[in-house]
């Protein structure tokens, strides 16, 4: 892991991560996805959020250490768009690094609330250490500055699914959220309880979101929400940095030292409380590496621009493929490199070693899988992924034995040919080079030791045994075949030196005469044949004896040779024996003992000979039975290459069709997403109208009830008419009846109000006092 971070190029500086456009589009951008994807191990996420211009930045470069590192301006508009890293990740430990994350500031008249939702979701759900940076005490205000969580929690989902209630959701949530820090600037209040009593920041927190009596509900419902979404919580308290206004605009230019002690002393106070409460990040127990951190990311950006709810769990389960199946091509890649490298350009090579050449490539294999994936060994998606990745090993692996054997087959079997052509078979062909079996085993000694030193792998023994020693057996057989002829050629010798000898013998018994120099000559020939026969005697027995150790050097495989070897070299002596002792008989009667003593080792020969044959029928039925094996291995590798090639392609099929469904999917959604929209439009209209309907039947009510008052007030001056009538009937009267009847038949037209029939009414009945009272007048 440090080799591994000391060969990572970060950059020393602030790199925006993710730029949101006016339109509300995030956008990841390469440069910081380029140094998040080098980080190894495991990775804690510090971000902040806060109203603008309420100096975040500061408290950031204050956690690296810095004076200047994350920009702070002095003017009301805010200085970060969108949000944004160090390029240099903290390092902790060898595998454990953090990332600051500045934000865009809340609440500026440069963006819409919506963008605030962004900026604040996306803060909080990439980082495992949150901080919320405000001005003053916790109030009214402040609490109500927090309004976007209520929003987030009604708009980020754990599952694709709804939760039956929100309670339960909240629940689900809280397991996900990060550890929520409350910073507090400018703070000029003593901590104290409502007796008066010191009390610690977090209490002075946990005191200020408690729910209120009288408050408005909404406000208690906000504090209860912030408890039940950020379970682990504290606060800090900072006092103004400067006392002069002109040195707080440009406070990035004063030296630290500078700043108040009070304040320096509360910000160390903040540094050591973020570092000591970090965590690493993690989702459903898993961690989170550098590149995963990038996918999810791009998962949540993906999901904010086409205004779908984020979902944890569907993006940590999106991340955990992608990057699985990046690990797992990166390390069947490096087994595959480091084979080519290390075995297939050195094949053929030793079972042995090209087996430590398999591990130590598998060990590195491994390696490159785990790298980027610390800690996954209980997820049953990184379980599948290794045996996956076992099982591609061992194909390739497979692959390699399979050309190592075939490799070294082809080797064994050219430098077998080659060194019986050059050291065996050029002297068998000069009659007589080999004068004994001694000779032909230092020969084949240095075979064997130089086809072992020259060749390698599994067939070496196979083309040892299968080849090598059936040659061996046959230039023995040569050998023989060459030590029997030239024996009897001298047998033949010296029955050619004997037959002078009988000539003058039985010249001698016709005549009757004896010549002194014919028997001197006769005895010097005599002694010559008998120096020459016991010469052949002699040859014979060291040749026996030669034969005897060189087939006792034999293999165990030609036990039978060696004892028909032997049985010759008996019958070879007794021979010798016997012919010493008749070496003092007449020479004549030597001469045929010897020769018939040499027609039995003839015959034993052919024997043997015959039992040589018998024995290489056997070993011939032995090489067509390895043949026949061969071809089946032959057949096998062919059907073996067949599986790889044809599972080869079932994965291709498989991956299209998985493609294939996660483009059917997408699409689905948009389909489902367009039609919810439509399904929204017209639930609208269906409610527009329904309003309309019911006012319409409200007023046709209305106008109904004002019909029914008409008409009995109608009757009432009509009944009041009448009584007048019977008093004074007067063309007056008669004409207020007349209008009481048409007010009540125009009572039914909608236009014509209960206003109008009263107002017509008093017209008329006015119109009759001032009749009546006329005259009096």
């Amino acid at each position: 892991m440090a080799a591994e971070d000391a060969d990572a190029t970060y950059y020393p500086g602030p790199l925006q991560l993710i730029a949101i456009d006016d339109s509300g589009q995030c956008h990841l951008q390469e440069n910081a996805v380029s140094i998040l994807s080098q980080i190894p191990g495991r990775l804690a996420v510090v971000s902040i959020a806060g109203l603008y211009r309420t100096g975040k930045s500061f408290l950031l470069n204050r956690l690296l250490d810095l004076q200047d590192g994350f920009e702070i301006g002095p003017t009301v508009n805010p200085c970060t768009k969108g949000l944004w890293i160090w390029g240099q990740p903290v390092q902790l430990a060898p595998d454990y690094h953090i990332i600051l994350i500045d934000t865009e500031g809340l609440g500026s008249t440069q963006r819409t609330a919506s963008c605030d939702m962004q900026i604040l979701s996306l803060s909080i759900l990439l980082s495992s250490h949150f901080i919320y940076n405000s001005m003053g005490a916790i109030d009214e205000q402040a609490i109500d500055d927090l309004h976007l969580v209520l929003r987030l929690a009604k708009h980020i989902h754990v599952k694709s699914r709804k939760s039956s209630n929100e309670e339960e959701k909240v629940a689900e949530l809280s397991q996900y959220f990060p550890t929520f820090l409350w910073v507090l600037r400018d703070f000029h209040l003593r901590t104290v309880d409502k007796n008066g009593a010191e009390i610690s920041e977090k209490e002075y927190l946990e005191s200020a979101l408690q729910s209120k009596q009288g408050q408005d509900d909404a406000k208690n419902k906000l504090r209860e929400t912030i408890k039940d979404l950020f379970r682990s919580r504290d606060c800090v308290t900072m006092v103004r940095p400067v006392v002069d206004e002109a040195d707080l605009r440009n406070i990035q230019k004063l030296p630290y030292e500078s700043l108040r002690p009070q304040f320096r002393t509360q910000v160390e106070a903040f540094v050591n409380k973020v570092y000591k409460s970090l965590k690493p990040k993690k989702i459903d127990g898993s961690l989170v590496s550098g590149s995963m951190f990038v996918n999810l990311a791009s998962e949540y950006c993906k999901a904010i621009n086409n205004n779908a709810v984020p979902t944890i769990q569907s993006a940590w389960t999106s991340v955990m493929q992608h990057q699985l199946r990046l690990s797992l091509r990166d390390a069947v890649q490096v087994y595959r490199s480091q084979m080519n490298e290390k075995a297939m350009q050195s094949l053929p090579m030793a079972e042995d070693k090209l087996r430590e050449t398999h591990k130590s490539a598998k060990a590195d294999a491994l390696k490159a899988f785990h790298a980027p994936l610390p800690k996954l060994d209980a997820d049953p998606r990184f379980r599948e992924a290794r045996a996956e990745l076992g099982a591609r090993i061992k194909q390739l692996f497979d692959h390699v034995k399979v050309e190592n054997a075939s490799s070294s087959q082809r080797q064994c079997e050219r430098f077998s040919k080659e060194l019986y052509s050059r050291q065996i078979e050029s002297k068998l062909v000069a009659r007589g080079s080999y004068q004994s079996f001694e000779q032909l085993a230092q020969d084949w000694e240095q075979v064997r030791r130089s086809f072992l030193q020259k060749t390698a792998g599994p067939a070496q023994m196979e083309v040892l045994f299968a080849w090598i020693i059936p040659r061996m057996l046959e230039s023995m057989q040569r050998v023989w075949d060459d030590l029997q002829s030239s024996f009897e050629d001298r047998l033949r010798a010296t029955e050619a030196f004997r037959s002078p000898l009988q000539l003058p013998e039985t010249g001698g018994r016709v005549s009757g005469t004896s010549s002194p120099d014919r028997v001197g000559e006769a005895k010097l020939q005599k002694a010559d044949v008998d120096r020459q026969l016991e010469d052949m005697r002699r040859a014979a027995e060291e040749a026996a004896q030669k034969a005897a150790r060189e087939k006792a050097q034999l293999m165990d495989s030609e036990r039978t040779l060696r004892e028909q070897m032997k049985i010759l070299q008996d019958r070879l002596h007794s021979s010798t024996s016997e012919s010493r002792r008749s070496s003092q008989t007449d020479v004549s009667g030597a001469s045929a003992n010897g020769i018939a003593e040499i027609r039995s080792l003839k015959d034993s020969v052919v024997a043997m000979l015959s039992e040589v044959r018998s024995k290489d029928l056997e070993k011939t039925q032995l090489e067509l039975q390895s043949e026949h094996e061969k071809q089946l291995i032959g057949l096998e590798r062919k059907l073996q290459r067949q599986l790889l090639e044809a599972r080869r392609k079932n994965e291709g099929l498989l991956e299209t069709l998985r493609q294939t469904y996660e483009d059917e999917a997408n699409n689905l959604k948009e389909k489902n997403k367009d039609l919810e929209k439509e399904l929204g439009r017209l639930r609208g209209d269906l409610e527009v109208t329904q309003h309309r309907l019911t006012a319409a039947e409200k007023e046709r009510t209305l106008q109904q009830r004002m019909t029914e008052t008409v008409q009995r007030q109608s009757e009432l001056i009509m009944s009041f008419l009448e009584k007048s009538s019977s008093h004074a009937q007067t063309e007056d009267v008669q004409e207020l009846k007349t209008a009481v009847t048409t007010a009540g038949s125009s009572s039914d037209n909608p236009g014509f109000g209960k206003e109008d029939v009263q107002e017509e009414l008093n017209t008329t009945i006015a119109g009759q006092r001032f009749g009546h009272e006329e005259p009096g007048f």
